[in-house]
């Protein structure tokens, strides 16, 4: 009898390409202006960590934790990659749905950027 394990025995695992994290982009972001518009008013910070946490498992389960980056095979730190995933999400919602992002976080989201780019210049030198 065929077990889950045997199943996925023969299948290729492949990195998550471009078009893999957009898809999985777009997905988080729908889901967390959705959940999170009038009428469902779910909790915006815990929606969001839904939705990055999700987008970190995908990447774990379906592409064994690789991505291609600049035409190279990479391993992700999934912690990091859930953090990337959440400032990217809301990005996207400030965009999207402007609305549904707390005060807060946009000012968390822009904290967390500028200490980003500050640290990518640093890394530059």
């Amino acid at each position: 009898m065929f077990g889950i394990n045997n199943l996925n025995a023969n299948v290729k695992i492949s990195p998550a390409n471009k078009n893999d994290l957009d898809l999985y982009h777009g997905m988080g972001v729908s889901f967390l202006c959705n959940a999170t518009r009038k009428g469902f008013d779910l909790d915006f910070p815990k929606t969001l960590n839904v939705a990055s946490a999700t987008f970190a498992s995908v990447v774990s389960q379906k592409h064994g934790g690789k991505i291609m980056e600049r035409k190279k095979e990479q391993t992700v730190d999934m912690k990091k990659l859930q953090f990337i995933a959440s400032l990217q999400l809301v990005e996207s919602a400030l965009q999207v749905c402007p609305d549904n992002v707390p005060e807060k976080i946009e000012k968390q989201y822009k904290i967390e950027t500028e200490r980003l780019k500050k640290l990518r210049g640093l890394e530059g030198k």
